[in-house]
């Protein structure tokens, strides 16, 4: 194993320990691992995750945002633009024009 770990008997009453068992059965893992998991989800608390990480995650799940790491190999002395360069670009200027004017007349 990975991580340092300690061994532990405990005494759980019958009614537990079947509840335990089920849910290792319903998980497909050991019961040793349905009860680390049951003791990490009540008393660890979840890492606090900042609003800029939670719109990042919804985004990237509903497979709106872009990845963009491949760009520093293709271009690698370029560096993005920031959000506030790309406002100043588009300051003044209707999001449907720069589409129009990119897509050419039809």
């Amino acid at each position: 194993m990975a991580e340092n770990t300690v061994k532990l008997t405990v005494r759980l009453p019958v009614t537990l320990h079947q509840v335990l068992k089920e849910r290792a059965v319903e998980y497909n893992v050991s019961l040793n691992q349905a009860v680390i998991d049951t003791l990490t989800i009540e008393l660890m608390p979840p890492p606090v995750e900042t609003e800029r990480e939670k719109v990042r995650r919804m985004l990237k799940a509903k497979g709106k945002l872009a990845d963009t790491r491949w760009m520093s190999n293709v271009l690698p002395d370029v560096e993005p633009a920031t959000l506030a360069e790309a406002h100043e670009w588009l300051q003044d200027v209707p999001l449907s024009n720069w589409i129009i004017e990119d897509r050419g007349p039809r």
